[in-house]
């Protein structure tokens, strides 16, 4: 049975979407006029969505001032890239067992598309096919729920993959390549050499985050920039 989408659906997941791709950055005050005004709705489903937003932590309510954009938060990104690590690292090892013509024409396909967008500079759609090979990865083997609650607890993760993508590795094509080395590994059965490739692919934001941070600044919580340049230090 097919779920029925209602506008207030629509609107909830265009405006989540919005602010993953920092269409509304953190920090930024909303307007309900201006977003019904956008997004040609009335008032009813704008305030539906902010309501959802906000039990998600991505939007805020400051008495007296208004509703505001949440900064990053990047203790919750790394808590979402640890859980995310090691369920996909055993969902791409047994997918080795299962996957089959069909299922590697279908995320070939994805990765057909992906690279034309490359070629296009539609690092948003870029982005979306970055998404959809990973979710066509648990439904083949019967794990798509799985997948939906990551992708709920993973809106912090998804702000900083997106400013990642942008600004360090659509340049290069890097989750392309990596997703067709995941590919192959899966493809030969290889579950060790799928695991560590898996776990380079969902390791590099971490990496990359001081440098993120240092072009963004503004753009999340204090506390936690404070935690990650804390370990930096312990590091160096």
């Amino acid at each position: 049975m097919l779920k029925n989408i209602t506008i207030q659906d629509q609107i909830y997941e265009k405006l989540n979407e919005m602010i993953i791709k920092t269409e509304l950055y953190p920090g930024q005050k909303l307007s309900e006029s201006r977003l019904m005004k956008r997004m040609e709705v009335g008032r009813t489903p704008i305030r539906e969505s902010i309501k959802q937003l906000k039990k998600q932590n991505l939007l805020y309510t400051f008495p007296q001032s208004g509703t505001y954009v949440s900064k990053i938060d990047l203790d919750q990104a790394n808590y979402s890239r640890f859980l995310r690590l090691y369920t996909e690292r055993e969902v791409m090892a047994e997918l080795c067992d299962v996957l089959d013509e069909s299922s590697e024409i279908s995320l070939k396909a994805i990765l057909d598309q992906q690279k034309l967008e490359f070629k296009n500079g539609n690092i948003s759609k870029y982005h979306d096919l970055d998404d959809a090979f990973h979710r066509t990865c648990y439904e083949i083997l019967g794990k798509g729920q799985i997948w939906k609650w990551i992708r709920k607890t993973s809106v912090h993760l998804d702000r900083l993959r997106w400013l990642n993508l942008k600004n360090i590795t659509f340049d290069y094509n890097q989750v392309l390549e990596e997703h067709q080395n995941i590919l192959a590994a899966m493809n030969s059965g290889n579950k060790a050499e799928v695991k560590i490739l898996v776990e380079k692919h969902i390791n590099f934001m971490a990496s990359s985050q001081t440098h993120i941070i240092d072009k963004y600044p503004d753009y999340f919580l204090e506390k936690t920039k404070r935690s990650v340049q804390a370990t930096k230090d312990t590091v160096l």
